[in-house]
């Protein structure tokens, strides 16, 4: 399928329907999913994509924090996701991060 990008969005060449964009949020340090809601509703309701990522050992994700030995093992919900998206598909990452 070809993909062109214009001004409003993403229009598939074989419809005249513009699709927004796909955001995907990501948490940080002891947060969860849980942080974006607000926001997700006002995006999805505005007709974006939305996908809130659970980080390991956080929000919903049931591993045990001492399981988690590094990085690529905290990040791996995250890589599993992006891995698993179309090869034509692109989306916008978006973090955050409050250190007091």
């Amino acid at each position: 399928m070809a993909v062109r990008d214009i001004e409003e969005g993403v229009v598939d060449s074989n419809s005249t329907i513009p699709l927004k964009q796909h955001f995907v949020f990501v948490h940080g340090i002891s947060g969860g999913s849980w942080c974006w809601y607000k926001i997700c509703c006002i995006m999805e309701n505005s007709g974006y994509k939305v996908s809130c990522i659970d980080l390991k050992s956080c929000g919903i994700d049931q591993s045990h924090a001492d399981s988690i030995l590094t990085f690529d093992d905290y990040n791996k919900p995250l890589i599993d996701f992006i891995s698993d998206l179309p090869d034509n598909e692109k989306v916008i990452l978006c973090m955050w991060q409050q250190l007091c």
